[in-house]
C-alpha cells in the first residue's frame, strides 16, 4: 500500500508560501528540544499527537512541515492512511515515537516519511538529524571538534550552581562512562575545590594570563583526579591577588581540555568578562541557573539575553534549583516572568545538600534524590536513556 506522503521538491515557491512547521507532541521535554533545535522558523508547538495533527489538517493545511507524536497510538500505520487523506503530498512529515526498532524506522522511510526520531527527544537530536531536513541549515555548524562543552551559570549567588556542576559533571561521567573535566573559572573564592574537599595549586592562573606557559604538562600539574573519570581543574587565588586573565589563555585552556576529556563541564563566574566568552561559544549547552525569587528572575533574563548575543539563543537552558523551596516564587509566576515553562526543574533535596558541602563530598553520594533529578539533564545533554526501566515498548509487535 502507497501511502501518499513525500518528500517535497526543493520549491521556493512552496517555502515562501507555506513556511509554518507545526509540530503535536505530548511531553514538554519533546516541545522544549524542538523549540531550541527548529529555533528561527516560523514554529509552532501545539500539545496533542498524530491525531490532534489529522483534525487540524482537516480545516488548515496551510503549513511547511509536520511533526507528529505516535507515541501511544497502537496501530500508527492506520493513523498514516488518515494522515494522507487530509495532507497535501508536499508537506514534509516526521514522526516522534518509541520504538527504535530499525525495521519500524524503514518501513516509516518507505511510506515517504522525511524522518523519524525516538524518543527522549534532544535538542542535539532535533539540530543534527530534523533541521537539516525540514529547514537545510544546520544552527550548530559552529561548534567545532573537540569535547562536549557544557556552562553552568548562576543568576543569583547561593543559587547552588556549583553543586549542580560537581554532581552533573560526576552524573555524566557515570552514565556514559566518558572522561570529564570539570573546570572551574571562580578563581578567586570558587568552591568547587571545597566541596570535592581537594586543594587546587596554581597551574591554572598560569595557564589563564600567560597561555604560552600551558604546555603539555599543563593538565598534569593542574588537574586533581575526583575518581578515575573525573578530573577537577580549579584555582585558590587570594582574594586580593590581581589577576589578568586573557582570552587568549582562556582559548588555550579550552582546547588543551576538549582534546583531552569527552565532556568539560564549567562553572562560570557572573557577569561574564570578555575574556570568558570563548567558553560561551564554544558551549553546546549554556545553563542559567536560577532560584524561585525575584532577582533570579531578573538576573536570568538578562543572562539569557547575553549568552544569545555571545552564542545563540538556541545554546542557552533554563534550569531552575530548588523549585519547591519554602517562601518562593509560585510556580505560575516563574513562568509568567520567563515567558515559558523552565527547561529543566531540580526540587528541593532538603539539608542533605549542604550537609554534603560540609562534609566535602558529593551530594550524589549523599542525596537518594538527586541522580534522579539530574537524569533528564543528562539524557538533554548526551542523548541517551538514563532512567530506562524495563524494555522499551516495541509499537506493531516488531
Amino acid at each position: 500500500m502507497n501511502i501518499a506522503i513525500a518528500t517535497p521538491p526543493e520549491e521556493a515557491t512552496s517555502i515562501v508560501t507555506r513556511n509554518r512547521i507545526v509540530c503535536f507532541v505530548n511531553d514538554e521535554l519533546s516541545a522544549a528540544a524542538l523549540r531550541k533545535g527548529l529555533e528561527g522558523s516560523n514554529l509552532s508547538i501545539k500539545r496533542g499527537t498524530i491525531r490532534h495533527a489529522i483534525r487540524m489538517l482537516e480545516t488548515d493545511t496551510e503549513l511547511f512541515a509536520l511533526v507528529a507524536d505516535i507515541s501511544g497510538i497502537d496501530d500508527p500505520f492506520t493513523e498514516l492512511e488518515r494522515l494522507a487523506g487530509v495532507c497535501p503530498p508536499d508537506v514534509r512529515v516526521a514522526l516522534i515515537g518509541e520504538s527504535r526498532e530499525i525495521t519500524f524506522y524503514r518501513a516509516l522511510l518507505e511510506l515517504g516519511l522525511t524522518e523519524y526520531l525516538p524518543r527522549p527527544l534532544t535538542r542535539d537530536m532535533v539540530l543534527d538529524q530534523l533541521r537539516p531536513k525540514l529547514i537545510g541549515n544546520v544552527t550548530h555548524s559552529s561548534v567545532d571538534r573537540g569535547g562536549h562543552v557544557i556552562s553552568i551559570c548562576g543568576a543569583q549567588g547561593g543559587a547552588g550552581a556549583t553543586s549542580i556542576a560537581i554532581n552533573l559533571a560526576l552524573q555524566l561521567a557515570e552514565t556514559t562512562k566518558a572522561k570529564v573535566a570539570l573546570l572551574d573559572l571562580h578563581l578567586q573564592g570558587g568552591e568547587t575545590a571545597v566541596m570535592l574537599g581537594v586543594q587546587p595549586g596554581p597551574g591554572l592562573r598560569i595557564a589563564l594570563e600567560n597561555p604560552m606557559r600551558a604546555d603539555t604538562l599543563f593538565l598534569e600539574r593542574a588537574a586533581i583526579e575526583v575518581n578515575e573519570r573525573v578530573c577537577l581543574i580549579s584555582a585558590d587565588e587570594e582574594l586580593d591577588a590581581q589577576l589578568d586573565i586573557t582570552e587568549a589563555g582562556v582559548r588555550h585552556v579550552l582546547g588543551l581540555l576538549r582534546q583531552r576529556f569527552n565532556y568539560i563541564v564549567v562553572d562560570v563566574p557572573v557577569p561574564f568578562p570578555p575574556s570568558i566568552h570563548p567558553v560561551i561559544t564554544h558551549s553546546r549547552h549554556v545553563l542559567v541557573l536560577l532560584e524561585a525569587e525575584v532577582t533570579g528572575l531578573r538576573n536570568a533574563h538578562a543572562l539569557r539575553t547575553a549568552v544569545t548575543n555571545i552564542a545563540g539563543k538556541d545554546r542557552v537552558f533554563t534550569l531552575l534549583n530548588r523549585a519547591d523551596r519554602a517562601g518562593g516564587l509560585p510556580r505560575a509566576a516563574i513562568v509568567k516572568a520567563l515567558g515559558a515553562e523552565p527547561d529543566m526543574v531540580v526540587p528541593d533535596l532538603g539539608k542533605g545538600m549542604t550537609q554534603a558541602v560540609n562534609l566535602g563530598i558529593p551530594a550524589l553520594k549523599h542525596v537518594s534524590g538527586l541522580r534522579r533529578h539530574l537524569a533528564p539533564i543528562v539524557r538533554e545533554i548526551t542523548g541517551l536513556g538514563v532512567e530506562r526501566k524495563g524494555r522499551l515498548r516495541r509499537l506493531l509487535g516488531l
